[in-house]
């Protein structure tokens, strides 16, 4: 049979893209904690990503100390004095200049998450040679922060397609803050700590910049949760599971 040569260009052109490299992608998740980002990356993907999250590298240190989250984060108490000693944290030493807001710290406290900054650099060098598709499950909430989450694939950032994923938060805060409180009582239930205060939370909010342009992300995303976050700071603990169910069904949802 003769081709003809608009046929055989066809050919060619879709020979072409096929063998044209797949471009990975690097979703940078953007908003406070207990809006759905883990609901959101468990129900996103078929094919596993590369996470980077410093929650669960804190979680990590604290579990190999017989520490909980909490205690990564503990500070001497406000009448604490040089060389004051605690049977658990350690001696109380000077902060490191980068901490203004806490003139005094507990030695191993720093030496943990000297231990949380490390494992954290390293799983970030890890991202690039992983050949997955890379997540940044963190809070991400300025231009600065989302820069160094985008650090991660420096040097090859033409490889991937970067995407911001939003998650809407604004006129829902108080409403996260409650979800947080749950979130907190139900792992002190099982023997866990994760405690994060609500002037952690205003400070988080009133930190945060919407996405723009010139930040070099290929496209934005937004999720919205606030509806059935608001149904799960109402509810009981036994309802609450099943409020949780249908975000996630929601976001398979908006997935397809």
């Amino acid at each position: 049979m003769r081709l003809t040569a608009s046929r055989l260009r066809q050919l060619i052109r879709e020979e072409l893209e096929q063998a044209a490299p797949v471009k990975r992608k690097i979703f940078v998740l953007v908003g406070p904690p207990s809006v759905g980002k883990s609901t959101w990356i468990s129900n996103t993907f078929e094919k596993k990503p590369y996470v980077i999250s410093r929650d669960d590298i804190v979680e990590s240190v604290a579990a190999g100390l017989g520490w909980t989250y909490d205690d990564l984060f503990v500070s001497p108490p406000v009448d604490a004095e040089l060389g004051d000693q605690d049977s658990k944290y350690g001696e109380v030493v000077e902060s490191p200049s980068w901490m203004t807001w806490q003139p005094l710290s507990f030695d191993r406290v720093l030496v943990a998450n000297n231990d949380v900054q490390a494992a954290f650099n390293q799983r970030v060098a890890g991202a690039l040679p992983s050949n997955s598709d890379v997540v940044v499950d963190m809070t991400n909430m300025n231009a600065r922060a989302r820069k160094g989450a985008l650090a991660a694939i420096a040097g090859s950032e033409a490889d991937f397609d970067k995407i911001a994923v939003v998650f809407e938060f604004e006129g829902a805060e108080d409403v996260i803050k409650r979800v947080a409180a749950k979130r907190a009582a139900a792992a002190k239930r099982m023997g866990k700590s994760k405690t994060i205060p609500p002037a952690a939370f205003d400070r988080m909010f009133s930190s945060f910049q919407r996405v723009t342009g010139d930040e070099g992300f290929d496209e934005v995303v937004s999720v919205d949760n606030r509806a059935v976050l608001e149904q799960l700071a109402n509810e009981t603990n036994e309802s609450a599971r099943l409020t949780t169910r249908r975000l996630r069904q929601i976001i398979r949802e908006e997935l397809i």
